[in-house]
């Protein structure tokens, strides 16, 4: 016999963790709900970062990022976005958001 707790009704927000190391994002695509939070760690040893979204509809700038550090970034808009780095230009993250 299986025992099921009460169903709950609507989205819940979700906090999901983005590595930056080795020039990349780990993952490269994410699917997220608005409301939803990522939170971008450089898990490189000694490279730094410098995450950032250009759109017509917002931006977002982390500044640069030593090793071990982490920015966050909650999503309010509907799209699709590309989060860039400024010191490796091929390193590109695609959120898409509901």
């Amino acid at each position: 016999m299986v025992a099921l707790g009460p169903a709950q009704a609507g989205f819940s927000s979700v906090i999901r963790i983005v590595l930056l190391k080795g020039r990349h994002y780990d993952p490269t695509d994410l699917f997220l709900h608005r409301g939803d939070t990522i939170t971008l760690v450089n898990g490189d040893d000694n490279a730094v970062h410098h995450a950032f979204i250009e759109a017509d509809r917002f931006a977002f700038d982390a500044g640069d990022q030593e090793p071990g550090k982490q920015a966050t970034l909650t999503l309010k808009e509907p799209g699709d976005f590309i989060i860039q780095c400024g010191i490796h230009p091929k390193m590109k993250l695609t959120l898409h958001v509901q």
